[in-house]
């Protein structure tokens, strides 16, 4: 449901309420981690006692082995979303737009195994250097990927990530194998608040987002077609010159 004051069309409270309710889950989700984390070190503290003992039976050590490894994934999988929520948001820096997709695959890959989906990676060695915010840009590229998982809800599929140079620019697209965009016309897809889904599912500000950010960065976020499926394609002025203190 939405409502119209002074000839603005606002979202309705249902929106409003999955908004505040994420904002809420990200305050959570900051203290969760450094809880977590906490939890973490006295298990790699403890197993590093344990394994120093001599009387433990040979029995237990496949156990301490696979303690450490799952510490380890956990620790990881921590430290890249703490890399995401720490990139700055304000200020400029030479960013290398294939690590940012690479870090986002790996931020998504869980959600996306277990949906039953894949994804990969293709980009041929070049110079993916563009000047910009790190964690703007980044939370562009993760949002083509959610728009991608949303579309590919419920079915098997799978999402490619293409990275490529053009002239003076990076291009990086975004492309799953879903039903396509379905709001007609497909540039409706970009609006504000605009979304096929339940408000609790999404807001309807990815898109849009992505765009936005695209846009701040002197670049572009277009739809393109394809006979199955959709391709959202960013493309960003690449960087020439490497200054110091490029990320």
């Amino acid at each position: 449901m939405r409502f119209v004051r002074d000839q603005i069309e606002l979202p309705g409270p249902d929106t409003l309420l999955a908004l505040n309710r994420a904002a809420v889950t990200a305050r959570l989700l900051s203290g969760l981690i450094h809880d977590i984390n906490n939890a973490l070190q006295v298990i790699s503290g403890t197993l590093e006692l344990l394994e120093q003992r001599t009387d433990m039976p040979a029995a237990a050590a496949p156990a301490l082995d696979r303690l450490r490894s799952q510490s380890a994934r956990a620790t990881a999988a921590l430290a890249n979303v703490q890399l995401f929520t720490r990139a700055p948001v304000q200020e400029s820096a030479t960013v290398n737009l294939r690590e940012i997709a690479e870090h986002s695959i790996t931020l998504r890959a869980f959600a996306i195994r277990r949906a039953g989906l894949t994804i990969r990676l293709e980009a041929p060695a070049d110079d993916y250097q563009v000047a910009g915010i790190r964690g703007q840009l980044q939370q562009a590229v993760l949002n083509l990927i959610a728009n991608a998982e949303q579309a590919l809800a419920g079915r098997r599929g799978s999402i490619l990530v293409q990275l490529e140079p053009a002239d003076g620019a990076v291009v990086l697209r975004v492309s799953d194998d879903g039903p396509g965009v379905t709001l007609d016309p497909p540039e409706r897809a970009f609006g504000l608040f605009a979304s096929t889904r339940e408000p609790w599912e999404g807001a309807g500000l990815g898109l849009w987002a992505a765009r936005e950010i695209a846009g701040s960065h002197g670049g572009t976020l277009t739809y393109e077609r394809q006979p199955q499926g959709a391709s959202f394609v960013l493309t960003l002025p690449r960087r020439t010159t490497i200054t110091s203190g490029s990320v």
